[in-house]
C-alpha cells in the first residue's frame, strides 16, 4: 500500500464537523462542502479554509476576497452531500438562504450557526490554497446538534 493510500484511510479515523463555505462567483452564489476549518485566534478573530487550488469555490473566494462558513446541523447531510456531489450551478435551486448581515454573503437558512470573513492571507500547500479570513461577523442560528464526517459517513454526535 502506498503512503498516500495509508495516509487517506488513517484520516477517515479522524471524525471532523462538516460545513459548507459560501462566496459569490459572477454574482451567483458558490458554495461547497470543505470539514478542513479551523478556528485560528480568538483576539482577533481568525479562521482558515483549505480550498482545492482552481476549484469553483477557490475562483469564487479569490474573485471577492470573502467567504462564509455555515456549520452545518446533524439532519443537513443532504445538503453536505449536494455541495460536494451536484455540479456548482445548481447546488443552491430550491434551497433556502439569505444574505448574510454584514458582507451579504450566501447563508444556508437553519444551520447552526456561520461565520463571514474578509480574506487577509493566502497560503498555496500541495494542491490546496489555505484562505485566512478575518472573522468580521458570526451568529449562532439554532442549537440541534452538529453533523460529523467519520469514516466517509455523515453521522450525529
Amino acid at each position: 500500500m502506498e503512503l498516500a493510500d495509508i495516509f487517506r484511510d488513517v484520516m477517515r479515523r479522524y471524525p471532523t464537523g462538516v460545513t459548507v463555505v459560501t462566496s459569490y462567483l459572477e454574482g451567483a452564489p458558490s458554495g461547497l462542502t470543505v470539514n478542513s476549518f479551523t478556528s485560528i485566534s480568538i483576539k482577533p478573530p481568525t479562521i482558515g479554509v483549505f480550498i482545492t487550488t482552481g476549484s469553483t469555490g477557490y475562483r469564487a473566494i479569490k474573485s471577492t476576497g470573502l467567504y462564509a462558513v455555515n456549520i452545518l446541523k446533524h439532519d443537513q447531510d443532504w445538503i453536505a452531500k449536494r455541495f460536494s456531489l451536484d455540479p456548482p450551478g445548481k447546488r443552491f435551486i430550491d434551497l433556502r438562504w439569505f444574505r448574510s448581515r454584514v458582507l451579504g454573503l450566501p447563508i444556508i437558512s437553519d444551520s447552526l450557526a456561520y461565520i463571514e470573513a474578509k480574506v487577509v492571507s493566502e497560503i498555496d500547500i500541495a494542491d490546496h490554497t489555505l484562505f485566512v479570513g478575518e472573522v468580521v461577523s458570526a451568529e449562532i442560528l439554532n442549537d440541534a446538534e452538529p453533523l460529523v464526517y467519520h469514516m466517509r459517513t455523515y453521522k450525529k454526535v
